[in-house]
């Protein structure tokens, strides 16, 4: 009896080793998940970031280069508001 008793705690011994080799393995693999899930949560915030900035600049520059067709528009007016007085001028002369 105690021969049978003996080759059962054996069994139930490996198969306690095969669980805790298959616990090592799942924890190992959850770990290797975390760290890519990690990785990738930080490549997206990267991405995003990188988004939010290239936005800010886009519309940076649009408002830029709106002012400066203003700015364009306004001189051309003045120097042709100039150039009429300079006309102006020329036939009070005559």
């Amino acid at each position: 009896m105690s021969n049978k008793i003996m080759q059962e705690l054996a069994i139930l011994q490996t198969e306690n080793r095969k669980y805790k080799e298959q616990v090592k393995i799942y924890v190992k693999k959850l770990l290797d998940r975390d760290s890519d899930i990690k990785d990738l949560k930080e490549q997206l915030n990267n991405l995003e970031l990188k988004e939010k900035m290239v936005s800010k600049n886009k519309s940076y520059l649009e408002l830029k280069a709106q002012k400066d067709i203003e700015q364009i528009q306004e001189n051309k007016k003045l120097k042709k508001g100039k150039n009429e007085t300079k006309a102006t001028d020329d036939r009070r002369k005559k």
